[in-house]
């Protein structure tokens, strides 16, 4: 493997991916979904300001970011015991409640709502969530719609199959985290816009860890779809397979829990099983969470690289 060959083929692949009708498309659906989750999750306070503001007696001495200010505070509260519930990992309703896993849940929760912007934690642990099946749409294509139509022999001619592989991946993470600070900034902007409770410095310096939390949890996703993009001819099928891959392991995890309470970690599978602990407040909790996604990382792209290295091109 070549070094200077992958850096010019992660170069020109981010350049082209940005360029292609699939990167267009990925770069509009990555920011509709996101400026989506943001615009849901600020329209129910919205409705209720505006609501406080019209019962108020004293609506024209208010000032809508203070009034906001004093709806959130409202909401704490309510919305604390459901974000320690999401956070709380899972258990057989059958045993006993683990009260240590709940206060670590409540103190998780309090972390994300009282020490962090609220409504800004609560779109990024929504993106979180959503942005894999978004990643799956941005990477599926890698290598199956060049092996089917042969063009990677031509390329084979100037660069090895490891600076192929490598290349290509390097620069599909390369626009990943390009358009995951497109989406951060974005969001940061349209909440300090559209709902001025938070300092635009807060907002910023948040968003820019979750766009980290992000890029980190993308990283298994996209050699992911590395894995399978190496593995078949078909764009169709690459793209099918790694979005029933990717969607399918919480579905089956949560299938078989039903049956045995342990099968719920089958969603360690892939990050969806500690991904959360990227936003926790202990950071010998995030570390470990950024090295299972690593881990997961190196391994689906060595699988993938061992099937690029080996097959007819």
């Amino acid at each position: 493997m070549d070094t200077r060959q992958v850096s010019l083929i992660a170069r020109y692949s981010a350049r082209y991916s940005v360029r292609g009708g699939i990167g267009l498309v990925f770069l509009l659906l990555s920011l509709t979904f996101g400026l989506l989750v943001a615009q849901f999750t600020l329209q129910p306070v919205e409705m209720i300001v505006k609501q406080v503001q019209e019962q108020s007696k004293k609506k024209a001495q208010q000032d809508e970011a203070e009034v906001a200010r004093e709806v959130l505070r409202r909401l704490v509260p309510e919305v604390r015991p459901a974000v320690a519930w999401f956070l709380s990992p899972p258990r057989d309703p059958k045993s006993e409640p683990d009260e240590e896993a709940e206060e670590e849940a409540d103190r998780w929760a309090e972390h994300l709502i009282k020490d962090k912007p609220m409504l800004l934690s609560a779109i990024l642990l929504i993106l979180l969530f959503g942005w894999p099946l978004v990643a799956a749409f941005g990477a599926f294509d890698l290598y199956a719609g060049d092996i089917a139509s042969r063009q990677l022999r031509y390329q084979l001619l100037r660069a090895d199959r490891a600076s192929i592989y490598f290349g290509r991946l390097l620069g599909v993470v390369l626009t990943f985290v390009c358009v995951l600070a497109i989406l951060g900034v974005t969001i940061a902007s349209y909440m300090a816009l559209k709902l001025p409770i938070y300092g635009f410095a807060e907002l910023i310096v948040w968003a820019a860890y979750g766009v980290f939390a992000l890029v980190v949890v993308t990283l298994p996703y996209v050699a992911l779809c590395a894995w399978v993009s190496a593995s078949v001819s078909s764009s169709f099928v690459s793209m099918t397979a790694t979005s029933a891959i990717i969607g399918g392991v919480p579905l089956l995890a949560m299938v078989a829990r039903t049956v045995w309470a342990p099968g719920v970690y089958l969603n360690m599978a892939l990050p969806w099983g500690f991904q959360t602990r990227l936003f926790h407040p202990d950071l010998d909790q995030v570390a470990i969470a950024a090295a299972g996604c690593l881990a997961q990382a190196a391994f689906f792209g060595w699988l993938g690289y061992r099937k690029f290295t080996s097959r007819d091109l």
